[in-house]
Parts: structure tokens; C-alpha cells; sequence
């Protein structure tokens, strides 16, 4: 492993039980899998934080991460670290979903990244230990408390379709070699996928991108064991080849049910998807698009139906392809 990755986690590991000194947060992304659920197949750099409460406002949430963030800071900086980090405000001050504070040791440095779109969970968070092979490669023996499992899975594959990092489909690699598409975990999947920024179908059926720069400047030296390039565009084709296809009906029918800014809740197992502020913020933002330009509004259903059409025609039974030979060449 590359020792300034080596280097990165630990001054993480050792600002991480810092940060979670609060019931408002918890960790999701590659830290949360690959530290405390899974024994270190890679290494992870970066905290990824939820907000837990699900009940704040907006502007109750970003003063809420502020507090926090700056509680992080100050403690973070006793210990002779140096921090950068810029408060959100309710006006857009912030770049993209998150809030960043980024601690500086040296040559070092690690981001701590709160998502302030999509707060709350699908399910109870869980404290997690660090894993036993970490605990004695840093030397240190922390807890934390992380999204459930499936969620942490489900929350990855949108990021996985979206970003398509190599760092993203090494743990959809990791994921398939023990769990496979889940149930539970493709429930999660199109939780978090209902209520991202972008229109539902680019996501779940955009074009793949090539990760080669990102492989070779990001990815390399991360992983404990040794992992190529095509290993991961195996897993980025299969993953955009069956991740659509394991999607349920009631999975479709939500899903188009939420493009038509009339949801049907029932169809999810989540009786609190309803209350989640991005699920909230993507039906405002689809009203308004349903009022502004309702042919771009309309474009979003037909497509996502459009797609649907074309998967179940891939995976049709050759039997079930309806024979157009004429009757007298049959």
C-alpha cells in the first residue's frame, strides 16, 4: 500500500472519533466499509458524514453542521493540526451537497465531507468497530457510529453509477463477492437514488465512463491486494448490466410514480422515505419543472419507461421474442 495513503488514514483514524463526538452524525461511503465492516481490502482517506435528524429544516440543518464542524475544528487544532473550512449558509454558500472541513498535518491531509441534501436514514445506524486488521495496522482501537449495511451498499451504487470512481466500483466489486444485489441492498439503492440531484434515468441508465485517470492517479497503491484496470471496467459493465435488471416492479413503479411528482409511498419499505428533505427538495424541484417546462418534465417519465421497455426486451426469453418470419418461410 502506498505510504502516503498509509500516512492519510492515520491522521483520519486519529480526528475520526472527533468528529462522530455527536449523535447528529455518522458515517456512510468507502471509510465506513472498508475500516469497520470489512477487514481493510482497500484503504479510504476521506469522512463521509450523514446527518442523522431528519426533522431539521434546511437552515436548521446547515447551523447545526456548522456548530459541529466548528466544535471539530477547535479540538482538531489543540491537538496542532491545521484546519480549513468555510460555514455553510442556507443561501447556497456552499459548493455542491457538501459541507468540507479539511484537517492539514504536514504533507498530510484528510476531508471531512457532510452531505446537507440528504438527511436522515432508510434504517438505524450502527456503531462499529474499527476491524481487527486495521486495529493493528494504526496501532488504535476506535467506534463509530456508521449507516446500516445495506445502506452503506445502497448509498455506494448510486455514487458508483454517478461518479463511476474506481475506488466506487472496487467496493461494488468487493460487495458482489460476498452479498450480490440483495434485496435489501437494492432497496437502499433506489432510496438513494429517489432522491438525487439528477434526473432519475441519467443515473440509472447513463453511458459508462472510462476511469483510467482516475485508476492510475487516485487508485493505484490503495487496495491490499494488487487490482487492474480491466478488473474494475468488468465490474462497471456488469453492474450497469444488472443493477437496472434487479430493480422490482415495485421498484419501477415508484420510481416512475416519483418522475410524475405524485409518489406512491406504499410501494417502498420505508415508512419515512416521505419525510426525508431530499426526497422533499426533488418533488419541490420537479413541480416547479412540471410548471416551467412541462415538456421536459414529460421527457423525464418516457424515458425512464422508454428504458424500462428496452431492458425487458434484453432479457426477454428467446421464446418469448415474437416470431415475424412469414408463415409460408416458417
Amino acid at each position: 500500500m502506498n505510504q502516503t495513503y498509509v500516512d492519510t488514514v492515520r491522521l483520519m483514524l486519529s480526528i475520526a472519533p472527533i468528529v462522530f463526538d455527536t449523535p447528529r452524525f455518522a458515517m456512510k461511503g468507502g471509510t465506513a466499509l472498508n475500516l469497520f465492516l470489512h477487514d481493510m481490502p482497500r484503504l479510504s482517506v476521506d469522512i463521509d458524514v450523514v446527518v442523522t435528524d431528519r426533522s431539521l429544516n434546511r437552515e436548521e440543518a446547515l447551523a447545526a453542521i456548522n456548530k459541529e464542524l466548528d466544535r471539530t475544528r477547535k479540538q482538531i487544532e489543540v491537538e496542532g493540526h491545521a484546519t480549513e473550512f468555510s460555514a455553510a449558509s442556507s443561501s447556497g454558500k456552499a459548493k455542491g451537497d457538501d459541507v468540507k472541513l479539511v484537517v492539514i498535518s504536514g504533507a498530510t491531509a484528510v476531508k471531512v465531507e457532510v452531505n446537507y441534501i440528504f438527511r436522515g436514514t432508510l434504517l438505524d445506524p450502527v456503531q462499529r468497530p474499527l476491524t481487527q486488521q486495521a486495529e493493528d495496522t494504526f496501532s488504535t482501537s476506535i467506534v463509530v457510529p456508521t449507516l446500516h449495511e445495506a445502506e452503506l451498499y445502497g448509498s455506494k451504487l448510486v455514487a458508483a453509477l454517478d461518479r463511476q470512481h474506481p475506488r466506487d466500483l472496487f467496493d461494488v466489486m468487493h460487495m458482489y463477492s460476498l452479498h450480490g444485489l440483495r434485496p435489501d441492498i437494492v432497496d437502499a439503492f433506489v432510496g438513494y437514488l429517489s432522491g438525487h440531484n439528477r434526473p432519475i434515468h441519467e443515473v440509472l441508465f447513463g453511458p459508462k465512463h472510462s476511469m483510467a485517470e482516475a485508476y492510475d492517479s487516485d487508485f493505484v497503491g490503495m487496495t491490499a491486494e494488487p487490482v487492474g484496470l480491466a478488473v474494475l471496467e468488468e465490474t462497471q459493465k456488469r453492474l450497469h448490466r444488472e443493477l437496472p435488471a434487479s430493480l422490482t416492479e415495485n421498484h419501477r413503479r415508484f420510481l416512475i410514480s416519483l418522475v410524475r411528482a405524485e409518489p406512491d409511498w406504499s410501494l417502498m419499505p420505508y415508512a419515512h422515505l416521505r419525510e426525508l428533505p431530499a426526497l422533499r427538495w426533488k418533488l419541490i424541484n420537479l413541480e416547479n419543472l412540471k410548471k416551467k417546462k412541462p415538456e421536459v418534465f414529460a421527457q423525464q417519465e418516457s424515458a425512464l419507461r422508454e428504458n424500462f421497455a428496452r431492458l425487458d426486451q434484453e432479457h426477454a426469453p428467446a421464446d418469448a421474442v415474437t416470431d415475424t418470419t412469414p408463415p409460408n418461410q416458417a
